[in-house]
């Protein structure tokens, strides 16, 4: 049942996705730093949003799917808010964009999960 088991047995073992996943994150970070203007916060968390979600479809693991948008939330929030490097969680803002970076990269993961499971029948 697919609930049950939302992936198929996998060589990549999850933890390598979730930190193949950190190096994407901040890449993602970095180009968004150097494209974006400083003054264009949405569009920066839209950018890493993107590269993080293209990633999470990529790798059909709901985990590290869900690891990387939190990892995409926290440098993103961290460096490119913030541009000291200091993690300040400000209230409401900072829950919808956890909020929508998370299921931006779930929904991303699913999508994987289903493409994988329909190419390998």
């Amino acid at each position: 049942m697919f609930l049950r088991s939302p992936r198929l047995p996998s060589s990549r073992p999850t933890g390598l996705l979730i930190a193949i996943g950190f190096f994407v994150v901040i890449a993602a970070c970095a180009l968004a730093a150097l494209l974006v203007p400083h003054a264009l916060v949405e569009i920066r968390f839209a950018v890493v949003g993107l590269i993080a979600a293209l990633y999470a479809g990529l790798t059909a693991d709901l985990l590290a799917s869900a690891a990387t948008g939190a990892l995409a939330w926290t440098m993103a929030t961290g460096f490119l808010i913030d541009p000291a490097g200091e993690l300040v969680v400000s209230g409401g803002l900072d829950a919808i964009r956890l909020a929508a970076l998370v299921g931006l990269c779930v929904a991303a993961g699913l999508y994987g999960v289903f493409r994988q499971r329909h190419t390998s029948t």
